[in-house]
């Protein structure tokens, strides 16, 4: 009985140390946490995108010039309504490794609010048409101030962070994702 206790007890101080981190800096390039305000930091789960693109279909219609007014909209898509990890809104303060912070800091990341569904969150990366497109990949939609920080880091804070879900983007693979809660 005491082997069991001491186990179960040394399993929970281990998965403890992992969720929390005292140490301020993720460990890996692409990686980011959270800080919290006892500066302790959580990383954020990489979540893989789902690229879907639909069609207005216009250019279907056997009618001449049909064609012009044809769309197309293309969404990152992820599974789910809620990130695994949560902050209260406010200020919000991330930290980025990357393999260098010499770098201009918007052609490193972007920082996106998502838009929540029922099942899913998403965000238009670009809508594109022969009358006129408008590409948004990779460009933020979330007012944040950076600093350099350590050796290859990035100190990213939103001062008001209103209630949703957000992304860091860093590839196109995946979203660093967090929810913002009041």
């Amino acid at each position: 009985m005491k082997k069991i206790l001491l186990s179960t007890v040394m399993t929970a101080l281990s998965l403890a140390g992992f969720a929390q981190s005292t140490n301020i800096e993720p460990e890996y390039n692409g990686q980011v946490a959270i800080v919290n305000s006892d500066s302790t930091t959580i990383l954020l789960q990489k979540e893989p995108v789902k690229m879907k693109t639909k069609s207005t279909n216009f250019g279907l219609i056997p009618i001449p010039g049909s064609g012009l007014l044809d769309k197309a909209k293309t969404k990152m898509v992820l599974k789910g309504t809620e990130a695994p990890v949560s902050v209260k809104a406010g200020r919000v303060t991330l930290i980025l490794k990357a393999s260098t912070n010499e770098e201009d800091p918007a052609r490193m990341f972007s920082m996106i609010k998502l838009e929540k569904s029922k099942k899913e969150r998403s965000y238009v990366a670009g809508e594109f048409g022969i009358s006129g497109s408008s590409y948004s990949l990779g460009q933020s939609n979330v007012p944040f101030l950076t600093k350099k920080y350590g050796k290859n880091c990035y100190l990213i804070v939103i001062e008001n962070a209103e209630p949703g879900e957000y992304a860091v983007c860093t590839e196109l693979t995946a979203l660093s994702t967090f929810s913002v809660k009041e």
